[in-house]
């Protein structure tokens, strides 16, 4: 993370099991609350990132708004069976 000013920092991102990442809500949303914390920046924070930039709004007890375009980037079923509960096999 880059503090470029009160207002502003630029992040890059790598997710575990994914690898380097162009944009992440979450990333950004704790990058920004960290800057908050530390007193580097102010309230209202844009990140910026290799993907974009989002918006976030920080409260006083660190509750975290993002606001910022998107972009659908993927589409997929997802089976069924995923949903189903499983139970762990009885021990003997």
């Amino acid at each position: 993370m880059e503090v470029m000013d009160r207002s502003n920092i630029r992040i890059e991102i790598w997710e575990r099991g994914a690898g380097y990442t162009l944009a992440s809500g979450s990333s950004s949303s704790a990058s920004a609350a960290v800057a908050r914390r530390l007193g580097l920046c102010d309230d209202h924070i844009t990140v910026h990132m290799p993907g974009g930039r989002i918006d976030i709004k920080i409260s006083q007890n660190f509750a975290v708004t993002m606001s910022g375009s998107v972009a659908k980037v993927a589409e997929g079923v997802i089976d069924p069976e995923m949903f189903q509960t499983r139970l762990a096999p009885p021990v003997s």
